[in-house]
């Protein structure tokens, strides 16, 4: 008999939810299914969708029972899509839950689309199926009419190198053409964002820019890519004869476990190259910043001037 542990593994990886069909391919008959449900051990959240007991409902949790509900091949889509990779900073933003599936499919409170997507339209974002990033920037033409609003969409991608240039061209070529696919908006903002074209920083970064001069902090050098090995990371300030990185964090990372994941790989490769990296974010105070700046630079000048002392 298949015990309550690997029940408990397989929910863990699905925001502590399990679909009845996988209940039944670990050996969990509909009886014992029904027992688990009046036991209080299994709560209903969908049809064919079950949340384990002690797990707290939250915004991925729901999106997650949508694609789960809607079977094999469903992933979030368009606007629920946009959330979960950042583009919208809170769910409220985008209306009900929005998921594409290769069949009809009618949940309440979801709007369902019917496409079969391609397995390079496909990933996972915070253990959920999602449409991948220049595919979502593509659905989002069809509600996000206005070329600028969809442009600063793709700058958002861009410069956190979830998409590149000629990926997002390839991909609106690809879905060109008659049918049900508005793709005038994007046509528009793609126009403007050509190879080599810089998305810059947003609003906070370019005020972060500013404000680094007028603290007259010491020079550096700004969205610098260092190499590691086969990898090449960019950082927002660096002051690279003492190896100091700074970022401007303007998300929150909490909110996208995925991200945060992401980070701090990045953070972990840069540290073992010997690089010391300083994280902001729009809370950080001026004053603040310009400290720990500050201190970072004399405790690493201090170390350089030790080791030249002790210098044959």
């Amino acid at each position: 008999m298949t015990t309550y542990s690997t029940l408990d593994g397989v929910a863990r990886r699905q925001h502590g939810l399990v679909a009845s069909s996988q209940l039944t391919h670990l050996g969990f008959t509909p009886p014992r299914i029904r027992a688990l449900v009046r036991a209080g051990k299994l709560v209903r959240v969908r049809r064919g969708v079950f949340r384990l007991c002690g797990v707290t409902p939250t915004w991925a949790t729901m999106a997650m029972a949508a694609v789960l509900a809607a079977g094999d091949g469903a992933v979030l889509s368009h606007r629920s899509a946009a959330v979960l990779w950042g583009l919208l900073d809170h769910h409220d933003e985008a209306g009900p839950l929005e998921i594409t599936a290769p069949r009809i499919v009618r949940l309440t409170g979801v709007t369902a689309h019917r496409h079969r997507l391609g397995p390079g339209e496909i990933t996972r974002r915070d253990a959920i199926p999602v449409t991948a990033a220049e595919r979502t920037l593509v659905d989002l033409a069809e509600s996000v009419r206005n070329p600028d609003e969809l442009g600063r969409l793709c700058d958002g991608m861009l410069r956190r190198r979830l998409v590149t240039v000629g990926r997002l061209h390839a991909v609106a070529l690809e879905h060109a053409g008659p049918g049900r696919r508005q793709l005038l908006p994007m046509r528009v903002a793609l126009a403007e964002r050509v190879p080599g074209f810089d998305p810059g920083a947003n609003a906070w970064e370019q005020r972060m820019d500013r404000m680094w001069d007028e603290l007259g902090l010491p020079r550096s050098e700004r969205q610098y890519r260092i190499r590691i090995g086969r990898r090449s990371y960019r950082v927002d300030r660096a002051i690279v004869d003492l190896k100091i990185a700074v970022e401007w964090d303007g998300l929150d990372p909490h909110a996208y476990r995925a991200q945060l994941h992401d980070d701090v790989r990045r953070r972990a490769e840069l540290t073992a190259a010997g690089w010391r990296v300083l994280d902001f974010t729009p809370r950080s105070k001026p004053d603040l910043i310009a400290r720990a700046v500050l201190a970072v630079v004399a405790e690493r000048r201090e170390v350089r001037e030790r080791v030249a002392a002790r210098a044959p």
